[in-house]
């Protein structure tokens, strides 16, 4: 059974799917902040890091739908009322 906490800290929102069986968190993300201090390398290094981050985090995403199909959590496709692989906080 997922949950979702998210927040936001200094104008910057979190989001994180934990699981209520476990308690293990799931998936987390935090929104980038810019720093300007930032030399044009270390910035272009930190735009590579941020979009590895994204590529992660639907990886993530399509283990945890792929874990959930397995498990019998998701209804058959062509069910009404619900979408495949979408994470409902129920």
């Amino acid at each position: 059974m997922p949950y979702c906490n998210t927040a936001i800290r200094w104008a910057n929102p979190s989001l994180q799917i934990g699981d209520a069986i476990s308690g293990s968190v799931r998936l987390a993300w935090k929104y980038p902040r810019q720093d300007t201090s930032l030399f044009e390398e270390e910035w272009a290094l930190l735009q590579l890091r941020r979009e590895e981050a994204i590529h992660d985090l639907f990886r993530r995403s399509f283990l945890l739908t792929s874990e959930r199909y397995l498990r019998g959590e998701l209804p058959e496709s062509g069910s009404p009322g619900e979408r495949l692989g979408h994470i409902s906080s129920r």
